[in-house]
């Protein structure tokens, strides 16, 4: 295109038309990194560059030269030539002992959003991975941890970092906490450029979470009319202190192209003003409905007139020359605003329909720009939910590469903030149902993406792998749903769910435990013969586990309530063989009898074979059962299981597991048997003095634990357990005592979360809350786990209050470890602390979104039922439950590309 020739203004770019070295790195936006050591002195010394930036070139490099403070922002006027003075400056360090990375923000380079800017910060800041495809939270953290951790002892060289113009972003957070930088490590130095004043620069270093004694603040005072060269003068003018200024000139052009009858240039410019990065002359000539040959014939004819505001930058695109003059053109031709946006709309709709439609041949620019913002402008235009949801369709959503993932991942993240914000108003009293699918169908679509790109990192078996597991993912996800359901409601997403596994099942190759677990619940709830089947595939599923079948062998006891009774007993035996041939085999035959369903026959079966065990291994393997033995068969096995204690250490037997033995034989023994234990083989003293106090003598309690349990949490612990018993009541005041002294104050919340029924009985609901509230300590989770247990020990009127207080201590936790508890709290929360919850957990909670995670796993679907349910009932689950199919669509295009 014949654009006209490059020309620098007063804060130009130092890589203007230049090629830069390394392709953006992750994300979001389809940028490219400007490393400055790539900045040429000869290219600098083409700059205007007179007295004031020589002033403020100098103070930049006495700040660096000084090194200190770590940061450094400078501010002034429009056009005061900051970033021509930045470039300089770093372009004068780079030699081989500094390392100097240059990012420009806005729309004129490239990365008018915040992920765009931090995905050109991070392959700068590690070039090597560039590009860059990680999600802004992602990228914050790697850039975060790279600054702080920056030190040239560890043989790293010096680092100079510039940020110029971030105030030119659309969505740069406000929140510090949110910033970037958090640390600035020993060996970096970063400097930021802003236009404003002294205050609004000192604003930033806040924004920026700067400590004070970590930044200085130098002016760029700008220059004057006199300073200008006649050659300068007609586009640097408005840049001057006593100069007409960005609006003025503007104004005084547009005149001029209206005067002539420059319509069509009008409309070209105020289309470049609304674009969120430079236009090629395709993109121009489709969004302006023309020929692309009108576009080039333009810039032939009036090329003098467009010279004064814009400029050809890389890849045959143009931009304006400065940020000021966009915004000015912008400002002064806003009667266009509604039908420019409106253009870029439309056109951005055109693109995604025809992708989604398959007839992208229709649509020559689907892969420049409107490929990358299409999702920008529909959401700047305010474009129905509906509309949006289009780009969470895989047709339009499957990235074509690196580049176009961290585009799509960028997309995603900006509809679900949308989608997100009326859940996330904590003062939301009306959040309907319909309002949980969209963010659903976005949640399934980050996830996705995220699966698409470690397969591209990883390859091989484990990317076939994350999405061999999708099809288990959503049966488990729809099994989740239907528990909370209405029962005709239930017998429906089971039908679904069931479906999934009876044509995918037999063929799950994924983590073995997670594959039996899924399949036992589609066995419970499908018919006699189909039971029967999915039950033989758990157990086949168990050999495939990392560590083998046998730490799963419960799994088979499970299984074995829906065999037919003959290979039901056939597999029971064939785990007790394994068990007892295994190196602990009391401990093994233990964990058998947790099963899930474990049945009187089954119980029984394991009591014979601990019957025939040393006596260590025979009482470990009893403890568990002696709860859910006959009367008989318990009687001879309390016997044994007491004697276990007095038996002799004998090295080469299995270790006697005092502490589960006692537990479960102490309910089972009298107070000749407890003296005998407590003279003699001494188990816990505590479980030992409850026991006293449950048969009525006080007295034993208080000598066993003054004598044998200490203080402090060794003698608190059996005290609020005895007081709480029938016979311990003369307890309770010392019980109280004990547990209200206890220091630090989370051990005291750490004892009322493990026994919130005792805590509420002996210390009253509002002293147990009381414990339960001052014992967050570094973490909110001890806070978080104590007031969802005593929501639920609590009595029925006084719950919701204490699930909003379970919800507002998550809520001031920066970790997502209490989420699995607060969720416990769904059928007592408010609509709004609800749909809070689900907004803020469904795929953020996860450690790493995933298709897999977003429908099963940590902040996914199934684990969020409970809230779903809380919010809208049946018809919020049947919603959801309608949108988790589009995960199989994502599977389907990733085996077709």
């Amino acid at each position: 295109m014949p654009l006209l020739a490059p020309k620098e203004n007063a804060e130009n770019s130092a890589s203007t038309g230049q090629k830069k070295k390394k392709k953006k790195k992750k994300k979001h936006r389809q940028t490219k990194a400007t490393p400055t050591g790539s900045l040429s002195g000869s290219l600098m010394e083409e700059h205007f560059f007179e007295t004031s930036q020589a002033a403020t070139f100098e103070a930049l490099r006495s700040w660096h030269q000084l090194g200190h403070p770590a940061a450094c922002i400078l501010y002034g006027p429009a056009g005061a030539g900051k970033s021509t003075v930045s470039c300089r400056l770093l372009g004068s360090l780079a030699t081989p002992g500094i390392m100097t990375v240059l990012v420009h923000a806005g729309r004129r380079h490239g990365a008018a959003f915040e992920h765009q800017v931090l995905a050109k910060l991070c392959d700068g800041l590690q070039p090597k991975d560039a590009p860059s495809t990680y999600d802004v939270s992602e990228l914050s953290a790697r850039i975060s941890r790279r600054i702080a951790s920056w030190n040239v002892e560890d043989d790293m060289p010096q680092l100079i970092m510039g940020l110029l113009g971030p105030d030119a972003c659309e969505d740069w957070p406000t929140d510090p906490s949110f910033s970037v930088v958090c640390e600035i490590g020993p060996s970096a130095r970063i400097l930021v450029s802003i236009t404003g004043t002294r205050d609004d620069a000192e604003q930033w270093a806040k924004r920026l979470a700067f400590r004070p004694e970590d930044v200085t603040f130098i002016p760029a005072d700008g220059f004057r009319l006199h300073e200008l060269d006649e050659s300068l003068r007609a586009r640097l003018a408005w840049a001057a202190l006593d100069g007409p200024g960005p609006r003025a000139y503007v104004e005084e052009i547009l005149a001029s192209l209206r005067a002539g009858s420059g319509s069509h240039l009008e409309a070209l410019l105020s289309t470049l003003a609304h674009a969120f990065a430079p236009l090629g002359s395709s993109d121009a000539a489709q969004l302006l409905g023309v020929e692309e040959a009108e576009v080039t014939a333009w810039f032939d004819t009036h090329g003098a007139a467009l010279d004064r505001l814009i400029e050809p930058c890389e890849g045959d695109t143009f931009r304006f020359r400065h940020e000021a003059l966009r915004a000015a053109w912008k400002a002064t031709a806003a009667e266009r605003t509604a039908s420019v946006q409106s253009r870029f709309a439309a056109a951005a709709r055109e693109v995604v329909l025809a992708h989604v439609g398959g007839n992208t041949q229709t649509t020559p620019c689907a892969d420049t720009y409107l490929r990358r913002y299409a999702g920008a402008h529909l959401l700047e235009s305010g474009a129905p939910d509906a509309e949006l949801l289009e780009l969470c369709d895989p047709r339009w959503a499957l990235p074509r590469s690196r580049e176009d993932l961290r585009a799509r991942r960028a997309e995603l993240e900006q509809i679900r903030w949308r989608l997100a914000a009326p859940l996330e108003d904590l003062g939301a009293s009306s959040v309907t149902p319909d309002a949980l699918p969209p963010l659903v169908r976005v949640e399934l679509s980050r996830g996705a993406l995220t699966t698409i790109h470690r397969g591209w990192d990883e390859g091989g078996a484990q990317a076939e792998a994350a999405w061999s597991d999708i099809e288990r993912a959503l049966a488990v996800a729809l099994f989740s749903l239907a528990a909370h359901a209405s029962p005709s409601l239930r017998a429906n997403l089971e039908a679904r769910a069931l479906d999934v596994v009876r044509r995918t099942g037999a063929a799950w190759r994924g983590d073995g435990w997670e594959d039996a677990l899924a399949l036992v619940s589609a066995a419970r709830a499908a018919s006699e013969h189909e039971a029967a089947t999915f039950a033989r595939w758990a157990v086949a599923a168990t050999w495939r586990a990392e560590r083998g079948p046998d730490i799963y062998l419960r799994v088979w006891l499970t299984a074995a309530n829906l065999l037919p009774p003959s290979e039901a007993e056939a597999l029971v035996q064939q785990a007790i063989e394994r068990a007892l041939s295994s190196a602990k085999p009391g401990g093994a035959l233990a964990q058998l009898a947790t099963a899930d369903g474990l049945g009187e026959d089954q119980a029984l079966a394991l009591f014979r074979a601990a019957m025939s065990l040393p006596p260590t291994s025979r009482a470990n393997a009893l403890a568990p059962l002696l709860r859910v033995l006959p009367d008989e068969e318990r009687v001879r096995a309390v016997s044994p299981s007491f004697d276990a204690f007095f038996v002799e250490y004998d090295e080469n037997a299995e270790r006697h597991d005092t502490d589960a033995c006692t537990a479960a034989l102490l309910p089972y023994l009298g107070l000749t048997e407890l003296s005998k234990l407590l003279d003699g083989a001494l188990p816990t003293p505590g479980a030992l003095a409850v026991r006293f106090a449950e048969l009525g003598a006080p007295g034993r309690t208080l000598d066993v634990i003054k004598q044998r349990c200490g203080g402090g949490i060794f003698a608190a612990h059996p005290l609020l357990l005895a007081a709480a018993t029938k016979g311990g009541r003369s307890l309770v005041r010392a019980a109280r005592e004990a547990v209200t002294s206890l220091d630090p104050a989370w051990v005291a919340t750490k004892l009322v979360r493990d026994h919130a029924p005792e805590a509420i009985q002996v210390l009253g609901l509002d002293a147990a809350v009381d414990v339960a509230e001052r014992g967050g300590g570094s973490s909110e989770y001890t806070r978080v786990t104590a007031l969802v247990a005593l929501c639920h020990a609590a009595p029925e009127p006084s719950r919701p209050a204490l699930a909003a207080r379970a919800v507002a201590a998550y809520r001031d936790d920066r970790d997502t470890d209490g989420l699995e508890s607060v969720v416990r709290c769904a059928p007592w929360m408010s609509l709004a602390d609800a749909a809070w919850l689900f907004a803020v957990s469904l795929g953020d909670a996860a450690d790493q979104l995933t298709l897999v995670s977003t429908l099963s796993r940590w902040g996914g679907v199934a684990q969020l039922a409970p809230i779903i349910a809380r919010i809208g009932g049946n018809d919020a689950l049947a919603a959801v439950a309608d949108v988790l199919p589009e995960a199989l669509r994502w599977t389907e295009r990733a085996d077709a590309g």
